[in-house]
């Protein structure tokens, strides 16, 4: 049936708040019905809901609505019918008898199942829960396994109805809503449902072996140590064929991914136990932990190729689903491909709520690294303290991601030069010792190895130098990180820790083979020898991309090299102060300034050179008084390109508006 014609403000009658008892009784029903319906709905639902009751109403559900829209009881909208008021709202739904309202909502819900809307559907059924027939629970657990509905209103649906008696249907319930649960980000909830069922004990060898692999699986992002616990308890349990495979593949992908001594035998049998007997997802568990072994040992492009080839749209890997993703942005954030990343992040970003918001925090986390390897700094830093402030008021959070968000901000502080701060926020920091759980505070180390003074944070760095010994994903994911850490350990006389890390990243290169890592291997190399030439390469490739707290503390890594030409050094320190300062960092990018004597237009006219032609042409038209529409018209660019190109020579020249652009461009041949 057509929509009507939204009556106009100026020709509404009176809305009315009560529910008068004049009113017939199919216009009674009406209004329970769109009173029911929690949001504006169409003539078709009212119908629909009409046959699902046997409703017969005295007229035409049409010719009701209009009289009921002449009379101010009804609105009509773009998105459908809704009630005048919230106060008449509320008064319909008091007026209607329990059971009426009940029996409204189940065939609501059955109505909106049918016409693909199965998130309102749940939502109807919730209302009702656990008080309804047979057949709304069944729709109930169907609805639950939908994708469409969100893993948080899958799990309240299974909660709401009451469990089954039998202990097979039981676990296998319990299973569901754990599932969900977690995947929804409620992980206390998850962990202690499964502990106290495992405190039961009522159930046989199997289950109880289903139960500590759900443990297991959930600990990942909590307790490393406890989840290679609760799986290898698991596994050593009575299982059949499935749940061995299940156990097997799980443990294998949390193993590889905390660079376990056996991850390749425990691979292996994974892989021989998913043969024999396919498990739900095994497939993308496996991609997963060959994924993570490829990354552990540096080798990131076959990493890439491996999870690009892994089918995600499995109906049975939706719990495995949002982990392939997450893993697919960081192999492309570690190799630099940093358009492609940006887009995948909003693409996961954008299928949160379907996908599981467990995987929230992590995308914060992904999404911050993002920003710093590319020297969006302040951006970063908003970003991390928002999820953290979030956390602080009783959200959930994962230990993993709080470390890493902890660790964005230390590394924006320290280089905003406020070294004070950081060192506050790390001060309550106790690295956990051992490991698995110690690779959780390996980025938080790496942003210590940034303090002037890298002995103060002694464990943090102690967690970040030996971790790439097991396995090299935590230092490829940014790729300033691996320069700052030889740096770090050079700094504290620790020269053999620096070669192994310089080699570690060097065999990374020799895999990746991109500027980006070629790159860094130079400069590490330079690190290590003093070398200008390795420098100077290391330089060159970084410039190509867009990596640029890395090219700018290359630039300062050349700038102090003791073999370079002393002339070269005021240019090289121009510049990369000018990145720093675009960047938001201090001058140094670590709070420190160069003891060079430059200042005021002295260190401005260096800066001048590192213009590009582009920048040169608009700051020459810009400081003789032109404005930026005349300076694109002239150049033949946009208004935006030359609007870009100012705020660049701003933060290189260190200046702040058009007239001192002047006054240095006029000075910059003087001296």
């Amino acid at each position: 049936m057509s929509q009507l014609p939204e009556t106009p403000l100026t020709n509404r009658p009176k809305m009315h708040t009560g529910v008068p008892s004049s009113l017939a009784t199919a216009q009674r029903w009406v209004l329970r019905g769109v009173a029911v319906a929690d949001a504006p709905c169409g003539l078709w639902f009212l119908e629909a809901v009409a046959v699902r009751t046997s409703t017969t109403p005295d007229e035409p559900v049409d010719a009701t609505v209009e009289e009921l829209i002449a009379r101010g009881f009804l609105v009509d909208t773009a998105a459908g019918l809704r009630l005048a008021s919230i106060a008449l709202r509320d008064d319909v739904l008091r007026d209607t008898p329990a059971s009426v309202r009940q029996a409204l909502r189940e065939a609501a819900a059955e109505v909106l199942a049918d016409a693909g809307r199965p998130a309102q559907a749940a939502r109807q059924l919730l209302r009702v829960l656990p008080a309804v027939s047979r057949s709304a629970r069944a729709l109930a657990t169907r609805l639950a396994a939908d994708p469409a509905v969100g893993p948080s209103l899958a799990a309240d649906l299974l909660l709401a109805a009451p469990a089954p008696g039998p202990a097979d249907e039981r676990l296998a319930w319990l299973v569901d809503v754990a599932d969900n649960l977690y995947l929804a980000g409620r992980v206390d909830e998850t962990l202690r449902m499964l502990h106290r069922e495992v405190a039961a004990d009522r159930y046989g060898p199997r289950q109880r072996a289903m139960l500590l692999g759900r443990l297991g699986a959930y600990y990942a992002t909590q307790r490393p140590s406890l989840s290679l616990t609760y799986l290898g308890r698991a596994l050593n349990q009575e299982l059949d064929a499935a749940g061995r495979s299940w156990t097997l593949t799980m443990l294998a992908s949390q193993a590889a991914r905390f660079g376990h001594p056996d991850a390749a035998e425990l691979v292996a049998a994974a892989e021989r136990a998913h043969e024999r007997s396919p498990s739900p997802g095994g497939g993308i568990r496996l991609a997963l932990a060959n994924a993570s072994r490829a990354t552990a040992t540096g080798d990131l492009p076959r990493a890439a190729r491996i999870l690009r080839e892994v089918d995600a749209g499995e109906p049975a890997a939706r719990t495995q689903a949002i982990f392939l993703r997450v893993d697919r942005v960081a192999n492309q954030i570690a190799l630099g491909r940093y358009v492609d990343a940006a887009t995948a992040l909003d693409g996961v970003a954008g299928e949160i709520d379907t996908l599981g918001a467990v995987a929230q925090p992590l995308v914060t986390a992904l999404d911050c690294v993002l920003r710093l390897s590319t020297g969006e700094l302040a951006e970063a830093e908003a970003r991390a303290r928002a999820r953290l402030a979030l956390t602080g008021r009783g959200g959930a959070l994962p230990a993993q991601a709080r470390v890493d968000l902890l660790a964005t901000v230390v590394e924006v502080l320290l280089r905003r030069g406020e070294v004070a701060a950081a060192r506050e926020l790390l001060a309550d920091e106790r690295p956990v010792v051992g490991w698995p759980d110690d690779m959780q505070w390996f980025r938080l180390g790496c942003a210590a190895a940034g303090d002037p003074e890298p002995g103060r944070h002694a464990a943090l760095l102690g967690a970040a130098f030996a971790m790439p010994d097991r396995s090299m994903a935590p230092l490829l994911l940014v790729p300033h990180h691996g320069p700052r850490l030889v740096r770090a350990a050079l700094a504290l006389g620790d020269r053999q820790r620096a070669e192994i890390l310089a080699d570690h990243l060097k065999r990374a290169a020799g895999l990746a083979n991109n500027a980006l890592w070629r790159g860094v291997a130079h400069q590490v190399d330079g690190l290590l020898t003093d070398d200008p030439p390795a420098l100077r390469a290391a330089v060159r490739l970084l410039r190509t991309t867009s990596a640029r707290p890395a090219l700018a503390d290359a630039l300062h890594d050349l700038a102090r090299s003791p073999g370079l030409p002393p002339a070269e050094a005021p240019g090289l320190l121009a510049e990369c102060a000018a990145m720093y300062t675009r960047m938001g960092a201090g001058v140094a990018g670590d709070g420190t300034r160069e003891p060079d004597g430059t200042t005021g237009d002295d260190a401005r006219r260096p800066a001048v050179a590192a213009l590009t032609p582009a920048e040169v042409r608009v700051a020459e038209l810009l400081a003789v008084g032109m404005t930026k529409q005349e300076a694109a018209r002239d150049l033949f660019v946009s208004f935006h390109t030359v609007d870009t190109h100012l705020r660049s020579i701003y933060a290189k020249l260190g200046v702040h508006n058009r007239v001192e652009l002047a006054l240095v461009w006029e000075s910059r041949d003087e001296g």
